[in-house]
């Protein structure tokens, strides 16, 4: 009976181990079964661009970055100050303070808050196999002149749009004149009264110079303006030309600019001139002081304080004001999160009896445009940061006004700023 029994086993594992090597043959005999792919949760997640702070545009190489602020300017002015504060007088621009012996000097403790100096841009770039990238900048304001009566209303204003392949830069930017590297670190949003505030037009070309050195070549868009009375009247027929060299440094940077200018009424023409020379010094880790010094015959918009002193038509025809200045800064940095900066800066312009007499003559804004001999100022501030992203600055500002026929305009105020800064 055993032995009947073992041998039902042993028939019953043959059966079973054939049935193995058949399914086995099959399994090899059929496809593969297909790959399902994984459900998604249907979320579209956003790639870091090439530019810091930036993300790639889905389905592209291009990379695109906002930024801006929202800026709060609030003044207390101890002097007199400019009356036309809805335009271009909540800013400090001293060449046109009014008189102390003025109505509008002997007005004191006036204050004025706007948040017109917040900004907004985005920066974009796209990589090319020829030339690098091609850049692209769009960046606004809020500081446009305000023609609708209102403190608190404001018009946008462009402030660059641009765009760059290779060295080439074509668009609205800061003039290559320039040197924003080598200016104070100031509240005061119109700065030292040196340093032009001109965003222009332009065609500027720029080429490497060694390692760390380079030249810019452009042509940029002329305004020139001689005060010219109806019927005569200034145009513009040609362009500004401006040269520039930049060498950066271990210990900073120095650059030496060049430009020239025309002006051009029904009746006459000049060709002006501006040269400027630049630098900062970097003081270990944390300090630093800034130099600049500008000047020439006709400068005019090239030097902020004399944007209304460049040139003046006269009977015998135009003439150009020789001015020149220089201004100088140094910051402290007390800790991480706070710093101050103490700068003043000094403008001249040379005695022309006639020039003088022309443009107070013509002035179309009365003794706001009459001529000035020189211009002091002297700045003071403290910028906390308390956490990332937000700037608190307090700032003094004193400056002083005198026109070759001895008239005296003082400034002095009390100037705060609070910026909340995205990306």
């Amino acid at each position: 009976a055993a032995t009947d029994e073992a041998a039902e086993l042993r028939d019953m594992l043959r059966q079973l181990q054939a049935r193995l090597e058949a399914l086995e043959q099959k399994d090899k005999a059929a496809p593969p079964p297909a790959v399902v792919p994984a459900a998604t949760s249907g979320k579209q997640y956003i790639e870091a661009g090439d530019l810091p702070g930036s993300f790639r545009v889905p389905g592209s190489d291009t990379s695109i970055k906002l930024y801006g602020n929202v800026r709060t300017d609030a003044t207390y002015d101890f002097k007199g100050r400019i009356a036309a504060v809805n335009s271009y007088g909540w800013a400090n621009s001293l060449f046109l303070q009014p008189f102390d012996s003025s109505a509008a000097g002997k007005r004191t403790g006036q204050t004025f808050a706007t948040a017109r100096g917040s900004r907004f841009g985005f920066l974009s770039s796209t990589p090319t196999a020829e030339y690098g990238p091609v850049t692209t900048k769009l960046e606004g304001d809020f500081d446009g002149l305000n023609t609708l009566g209102g403190e608190t209303q404001t018009t946008v204003r462009l402030r660059e749009a641009w765009g760059k392949i290779g060295g080439l830069l074509v668009g609205q930017t800061w003039s290559t004149f320039v040197d924003l590297r080598a200016q104070p670190d100031l509240i005061e949003w119109n700065g030292t009264g040196i340093t032009p505030t001109i965003r222009q037009a332009m065609a500027r070309y720029s080429l490497p110079v060694g390692a760390r050195g380079r030249v810019d070549l452009a042509v940029e868009n002329s305004i020139g303006s001689t005060l010219a009375k109806s019927p005569v009247a200034d145009y513009d027929t040609g362009l500004d030309y401006v040269a520039a060299f930049t060498q950066d440094t271990d210990w900073g940077h120095y650059s030496v600019r060049a430009v020239t200018l025309g002006y051009k009424n029904d009746q006459h023409s000049k060709q002006g001139y501006g040269l400027a020379a630049s630098g900062r010094l970097n003081l270990g880790r944390s300090d630093s002081i800034v130099l600049m010094a500008a000047g020439g015959e006709g400068i005019g918009r090239y030097m902020y304080n004399g944007l209304v002193q460049g040139a003046v038509n006269t009977p015998d025809g135009i003439r150009l004001w020789r001015g020149w200045g220089a201004h100088a800064g140094y910051t402290h940095r007390w800790s991480d999160s706070l710093r101050s900066t103490l700068a003043m800066a000094e403008t001249h312009f040379e005695r022309d009896d006639v020039a003088n007499a022309a443009q107070r003559a013509n002035s179309p804004a009365g003794a706001d445009f009459y001529p000035n001999e020189k211009l002091r100022q002297f700045w003071v501030n403290t910028f906390w940061n308390p956490v990332r992203n937000v700037d608190l600055g307090v700032d003094y500002s004193y400056g002083k006004r005198e026109t070759f026929n001895g008239e005296k305009g003082t400034s002095s105020r009390l100037g705060t700023m609070l910026r909340y800064n995205f990306n």
